[in-house]
């Protein structure tokens, strides 16, 4: 069973996305065109938003433009998590003394979802984009937080990404719980060449949450430049994250609590 969307909400955020990403007015066919929606329901959508003043049409020049109140929507977020604890002083050192790029993460249901990423000035990387989301079972930070949970929320993440058809080839939770003590005992998770190409990262699963959802610190770059250096990584990751907050350890499994994973899916 493939996991559905809305239609309208999605494409009312494609077409917030498609703005983010051109950063200029852009008229009804460039977006119709861009997005490959009917132009009608194209003609309806962007209506819609401006009717609720996510949009400003110009009538001179026929062109759209996101207003303010998109920016407000989310310009509290980044004062929110920046003011439960000094993540950003963390994350500044990290790049710094690593020279990779350096990402703050958390979950978002069945995912890992970029908070804040700080990159290096040289040309030997491949940084995504803030927002950007990735299945936790096939990051290094997704597994990193994983590993702070009880088995049971694991397993259900495991039966529910499959159940979802979210990732190929299907996620064997016995093989899947195996890596996941392995990084129970490290205290990190590495994974090399994944979920892009070429690109590997590190990642510490971080003791503190924000408003309950679970948070990790992760450096990441070209495979091999992050698999020569790895044991200079790991040695300062231990040191700049303990330094700013306590860093997990396990000696055993967590035990199984109640989670919430029971939902409405």
């Amino acid at each position: 069973m493939q996991r559905r969307v809305v239609k309208s909400a999605a494409r009312t955020l494609e077409v917030l996305e498609l703005f983010a990403e051109r950063r200029e007015p852009m008229h009804l066919n460039e977006i119709y065109i861009a997005l490959g929606y009917p132009q009608s329901s194209t003609t309806n959508l962007l209506k819609s938003m401006v009717i609720g003043g996510y949009l400003n049409y110009n009538r001179k020049s026929r062109t759209y433009l996101p207003t303010d109140k998109v920016s407000q929507l989310g310009n509290w977020i980044a004062g929110y998590v920046r003011s439960h604890n000094n993540y950003r002083d963390m994350l500044l050192e990290l790049q710094r003394r690593t020279d990779e790029t350096v990402g703050l993460q958390t979950q978002n249901d069945l995912y890992i979802q970029y908070l804040y990423l700080h990159e290096p000035d040289h040309a030997h990387k491949n940084v995504p984009v803030a927002g950007t989301m990735r299945l936790m079972v096939n990051s290094a930070g997704g597994r990193a937080m994983l590993s702070r949970m009880p088995d049971r929320t694991i397993d259900k993440i495991c039966r529910y990404t499959n159940h979802y058809e979210l990732c190929s080839p299907r996620i064997n939770t016995t093989d899947f719980m195996r890596e996941i003590a392995w990084i129970r005992q490290t205290g990190y998770a590495y994974l090399p060449n994944m979920p892009t190409p070429d690109v590997s990262a590190i990642c510490f699963p971080l003791t503190e949450d924000v408003n309950g959802t679970p948070m990790a610190v992760g450096v990441g770059g070209l495979a091999e430049r992050i698999s020569r250096n790895k044991s200079d990584i790991v040695s300062i990751m231990r040191e700049v994250i303990a330094r700013y907050r306590p860093v997990p350890s396990f000696t055993s499994t967590p035990p199984d609590a109640e989670d919430g994973a029971d939902d409405d899916r």
